[in-house]
């Protein structure tokens, strides 16, 4: 009998600890804002959205819908490789962002790593304004950063942040024949004037030739005081709860 109780409570515990660490689902997370709801369908219609549920660091770069009418109309493979420039690979909140040490961050995404992308295409500029503002834009040479960052939607740290961004950002992409998406809103926020980065002296038409350490910040206490933030941090912590009273039981049962 202890032994059939030992074997089920590592079974538990590796379940829950594994819960744990993969609490988070983009679909629910943006499904509590209903200003994304046009990004959270085509993340859902593109399958960009179990990807990003299957890693385990992740940095999405949302856009309201009045901001998503550079999509509309666009066959589905252009919009799934426009989404896909919006996902980060590595873990971003606002205060990593507004720390950076050089401020400018040349940043990895799954576009990149899809294999589709040609040369700078896979690669975002992220950069720290004289204002202390953070504008992203395309690394491709001659691009503009046009994307301002707006607020924090969700945070778990280090597992995946979601950050409202000003407009999308676009470049160059062909598509193929594949079906285009449903319209969306016409509505477009036009992007603001650029600015020259706070110290680093680069131009926004060039990149930054390589980032910063992959090393995180530790987070904020406060990166996100949206909806979502609370209820995605309380998981694990459930979790760990529930862990350590099957501990309290299965301790007792061996006295």
């Amino acid at each position: 009998m202890s032994s059939s109780l030992t074997i089920f409570f590592f079974f538990f515990a590796s379940t829950f600890l594994y819960t744990s660490s993969n609490s988070f689902n983009i679909t629910n997370i943006l499904n509590e804002h209903d200003d994304f709801s046009n990004f959270n369908q085509l993340l859902s219609e593109t399958q960009l959205a179990s990807t990003i549920n299957k890693r385990q660091t992740i940095t999405v770069l949302v856009v309201s819908n009045g901001a998503l009418s550079s999509l509309s109309g666009q066959p589905t493979s252009v919009i799934k490789k426009i989404l896909s420039l919006h996902i980060v690979l590595d873990y971003y909140d606002q205060k990593k962002l507004k720390n950076l040490s050089k401020k400018t961050v040349l940043l990895t995404t799954l576009f990149q790593s899809s294999g589709l992308a040609r040369g700078q295409q896979g690669f975002l500029n992220a950069t720290v304004m004289k204002n202390g503002d953070v504008a992203f834009g395309s690394a491709v040479p001659g691009s503009s950063l046009d994307a301002q960052l707006q607020d924090t939607v969700a945070a778990l740290p280090f597992n995946i942040s979601v950050l409202h961004i000003s407009s999308a950002i676009m470049i160059d992409v062909k598509g193929d024949n594949a079906p285009t998406a449903s319209p969306l809103s016409p509505v477009s926020s036009p992007p603001r004037p650029a600015e020259s980065p706070n110290d680093d002296g680069q131009d926004f038409d060039e990149p930054p030739s390589s980032a910063p350490g992959a090393a995180a910040d530790e987070p904020s206490e406060n990166a996100g005081s949206a909806n979502g933030v609370s209820r995605i941090d309380s998981q694990p912590a459930f979790a760990f709860t529930l862990l350590m009273s099957f501990i309290w039981w299965f301790m007792a049962r061996l006295r």
